[in-house]
């Protein structure tokens, strides 16, 4: 299993990831998302009855300036395409996303990242 980084600053480990791979995966508390992107259970595709704790999200581009840096989340038909999970199913669902934006699987060099104090924009 691919080791959780821990972004508290610089988004420059993430954007490398975008520019690597194509997208970084993203996972945050599911209480840090607008009600809209939220589940109350986990959506793992194997039937898992737990609530769900995480969301799990695909950032396609990293736009940083001088003041500030933002996050650009993938999408599908205008949503933001995200997967929502308990704890017990987090690795899974980084692996889930990857795939089904590239039809591939999840490359041993890609993280899945905390962002626990960061400020999301989720417009």
């Amino acid at each position: 299993m691919t080791d959780r980084t821990l972004t508290p600053g610089p988004m420059s480990v993430l954007a490398g990831d975008v520019r690597d791979h194509g997208y970084a995966i993203v996972q945050t508390r599911i209480e840090r998302t607008p009600a809209q992107y939220r589940a109350t259970r986990c959506t793992d595709h194997n039937g898992c009855d737990q609530a769900a704790t995480l969301i799990t999200l695909a950032v396609d581009d990293v736009i940083e300036d001088e003041r500030s840096a933002g996050l650009s989340f993938a999408r599908r038909d205008g949503a933001i395409l995200r997967i929502p999970v308990c704890d017990d199913h987090r690795t899974e669902a980084s692996h889930d996303l990857f795939y089904v934006l590239t039809g591939q699987t999840r490359p041993d060099g890609i993280r899945a990242f905390d962002l626990p104090g960061q400020h999301l924009d989720w417009s």
